[in-house]
């Protein structure tokens, strides 16, 4: 990366566009924990943060909903109430470091309520739940534990139109409750549509932004590609 100024404010959701290769991915493994910074600085809230593994990131109130939700965001063979909570278990543990199982319950009760995941019940297992409503628990698991920003990368790929429009008004209400999403897209039509600005990267740099009623395609396009 180089020269990269990126900044995301609470209630608003920022389109992070760019052909393969731009280094989104990069940036994103940067803030997320998951890769180490090498230079530069990272502010959160206007305080400079050391963020140097996911649980790093977590602590300084970021979630992360990857691309490949079975790989990296889901314990396929554990249920919906157990994937709920992963990210927010020291939430319901004793100074001991012990579950309190009701606590852990009621928590995962509430966020796939919250959420409307279909599921016969929160014991079921993730992986028999359909596309849709496996992202869900992936963004439950996150919402369980607070966070400030929440980086979505890929939010609605493979799963049905109905349960896309479900994500969708998902983001809108947690922007519109002060969260600051960042998300990434590989479809036009759903950056332009959701995002109160559009950031454009190029070759590992931001070759600019454009606010909901600037950006359109040909613009986008003319950034991404100069």
């Amino acid at each position: 990366l180089d020269d990269v100024t990126f900044r995301v404010f609470p209630n608003e959701i920022v389109g992070l566009l760019g052909d393969n290769g731009a280094g989104k991915s990069t940036l994103i493994k940067v803030l997320s924990g998951a890769e180490r910074l090498t230079s530069g600085e990272i502010f959160i809230k206007g305080k400079k943060v050391d963020i140097k593994t996911p649980r790093d990131a977590m602590l300084q109130g970021m979630g992360f909903v990857p691309e490949d939700r079975k790989l990296q965001g889901l314990v396929l063979g554990m249920s919906v109430g157990k994937n709920t909570t992963l990210a927010a278990l020291k939430a319901v543990a004793n100074k001991a470091g012990f579950i309190n199982h009701k606590q852990e319950k009621e928590m995962a009760d509430k966020f796939v309520k919250a959420l409307e995941v279909k599921t016969p019940s929160n014991d079921q297992l993730v992986k028999n739940l359909s596309g849709g409503n496996q992202q869900k628990v992936v963004i439950a698991k996150w919402l369980a534990n607070n966070p400030d920003i929440l980086i979505l990368d890929e939010p609605t790929r493979g799963i049905d139109v109905g349960a896309k429009k479900e994500i969708h008004q998902l983001m809108s209400d947690l922007a519109n409750q002060g969260v600051a999403i960042i998300m990434i897209s590989s479809e036009l039509p759903e950056v332009l549509g959701m995002s109160d600005r559009v950031v454009v990267m190029h070759e590992g740099r931001i070759k600019g932004e454009l606010d909901r009623s600037e950006a359109d395609q040909v613009s986008i396009m003319k950034m991404a590609v100069s």
